[in-house]
């Protein structure tokens, strides 16, 4: 039976955006965790991860975190290590009540939304600068293998570029800001990442890959179709998309589409320059039988929330 809670304590909530990495040149030679992460590109997303956190003191060195998702207890080891990892969170019992708004382990950046939300508002509730976040949930996704530069990314919105790996001010991102949609689609089961990323071949595997394109991302402001190019090639030169993702990939791009895989996931990314281009993206996806659904170039960054107290 868990322990009773404290009678006073505080609240706060945040959200954090998804993202879809199109390109990335992992960076993990650094010892500092907040200098490692990646280089690449990606598109930050207008829905994410919603958290309302809950905090009371406790004795000295007796709290724990606690994570639901949409109402149910829920296992997710980077979200409860990035809001472990705060200042004083040892002295603290923090509830979590974690929503993510799409698919998780799908290339989607759930993982950094998720611990970026809830480590936000449980900083928030603690009185703690936005800054303690950032960094409790990127070191949580660079211990346990979750991304490489998904909560950098995720600050700010629009199409990001990576210049310089790492938590800024170690890292250094450009954003082009866009107003279009554009369609995802998810084939297959769930791709996690913790063992991806922590697998030595498939790090050289993925530097191999990007080393050919990741320097040909020119300055801002990007034009979205060149962005979408190198992340085509960067999927091809990866092979990472199971054969039936491949199939969509190119019957896609022969009608005139941009179709490329959302890293890591078993996702499609895809976008139609003009209406009768839209159609028949649609006409191909039902075909393949898969279920898109519209997203938007997200025009925000994570950022704690003003709600009405629960």
């Amino acid at each position: 039976m868990p322990p009773p809670v404290p009678p006073s304590g505080s609240w706060a909530a945040a959200f954090a955006p998804g993202h879809v990495t199109g390109i990335f040149e992992p960076v993990l030679a650094p010892s500092d965790p907040l200098a490692r992460g990646s280089l690449g590109a990606g598109v930050v997303l207008d829905l994410g991860a919603r958290a309302r956190a809950h905090v009371w003191p406790v004795a000295p060195g007796t709290g724990r975190v606690e994570v639901s998702d949409r109402g149910r207890p829920a296992s997710l080891p980077i979200t409860e290590r990035a809001v472990a990892n705060l200042p004083g969170a040892k002295d603290h019992l923090v509830r979590v009540e974690l929503v993510h708004e799409l698919p998780i382990a799908q290339g989607l950046s759930m993982s950094a939304a998720g611990s970026l939300a809830s480590a936000l508002a449980a900083a928030t509730a603690m009185g703690l600068p936005p800054e303690a976040a950032h960094a409790a949930a990127h070191r949580a996704e660079i211990e346990l293998h979750g991304g490489l530069g998904g909560v950098p990314a995720i600050l700010g919105g629009g199409l990001e570029v990576r210049r310089t790996a790492g938590l800024p001010p170690h890292g250094h991102i450009e954003r082009t800001m866009f107003q279009l949609g554009f369609f995802l689609a998810t084939t297959g089961a769930s791709l996690p990442s913790p063992p991806l990323l922590s697998d030595p071949a498939f790090l050289e595997r993925v530097s191999s890959a990007a080393q050919r394109w990741v320097r040909t991302l020119g300055s801002p402001p990007l034009r979205w179709d060149d962005a979408l190019q190198v992340f085509e090639r960067f999927t091809d030169d990866l092979g990472l998309a199971p054969s039936a993702l491949r199939v969509v990939i190119a019957s896609l791009r022969e009608q005139g589409c941009r179709a490329a895989q959302a890293m890591l996931g078993n996702t499609l990314l895809t976008w139609a320059p003009d209406e009768e281009a839209e159609m028949r993206l649609l006409s191909t996806l039902r075909r393949a039988h898969l279920t898109p659904w519209r997203v938007h170039v997200g025009s925000r960054g994570a950022a704690p929330l003003t709600l009405h107290p629960p």
